[in-house]
């Protein structure tokens, strides 16, 4: 992987621990590193897995092991967020960091530097198609799960008689299931708007959509019939 370009940056960054070129290793040789090696080194390999994007964290594997990855930032454009470096599973990855173990038990590397990126074959794939596992409610997942829960709703709205109109409403499924920052997109009945929201935010939890083995918050919306 070519990382010569982002060398005098680096130097700026890491000061006399960037002087030269870093040494690239494998994983296997990476993890065998002693936390007392404040060294810098190079590791490449395939995106297997995408963790925290607030934290900047990803599983990298070669053809010796599994490296996870904490921090990532870009030496060219430090501002810049996990997300908009747009690293998805497939995508082959040069890094530079230092060793660490987290809590005495998960070795890792730390304050990794992003060198390059190759996208992969699945890189653009729409969002929708890369998530392993739909959220799902009662039992069903996806379109059947929003549609069942817009019937659980409605079920339990007390409208006066002659009233008529369409409620449209907007939510998060969060990590744990919850429903989360439940709001009015629209309505026909503002009468009935807080009933509304009082129902969907009483909501039993549900399953939580899942990407790479992880849960992932989504946003949801549905349109109440009167």
């Amino acid at each position: 992987m070519a990382f010569k370009h982002y060398l005098p940056l680096l130097c700026l960054f890491l000061g006399p621990l960037a002087i030269g070129q870093p040494k690239e290793l494998t994983v296997k040789e990476f993890l065998k590193l002693s936390t007392k090696d404040t060294t810098s080194y190079v590791v490449s390999g395939v995106v297997t897995k995408t963790g925290s994007s607030s934290r900047g964290s990803f599983y990298l594997k070669d053809r010796t092991g599994t490296l996870y990855v904490y921090g990532i930032k870009d030496p060219a454009d430090a501002s810049r967020s996990f997300r908009q470096m747009d690293i998805v599973p497939g995508d082959t990855v040069s890094v530079l960091g230092r060793f660490t173990i987290y809590n005495e038990t998960t070795k890792e590397m730390k304050d990794g530097r992003l060198l390059s990126k190759s996208n992969g074959p699945d890189h653009d794939k729409p969002f929708a198609e890369r998530v392993d596992k739909k959220e799902s409610f009662k039992g069903k997942e996806g379109d059947d799960a929003i549609a069942a829960f817009r019937e659980w709703v409605q079920a339990q709205v007390v409208a006066p008689e002659g009233v008529s109109g369409k409620i449209r409403v907007g939510f998060v499924v969060g990590r744990n299931g919850g429903v989360q920052e439940v709001q009015i997109i629209k309505s026909d009945i503002p009468s009935l708007n807080e009933q509304v929201l009082n129902i969907v935010k009483s909501s039993p939890k549900w399953k939580p959509a899942k990407m790479d083995g992880s849960p992932l918050r989504t946003n949801v919306r549905i349109t109440i019939e009167i």
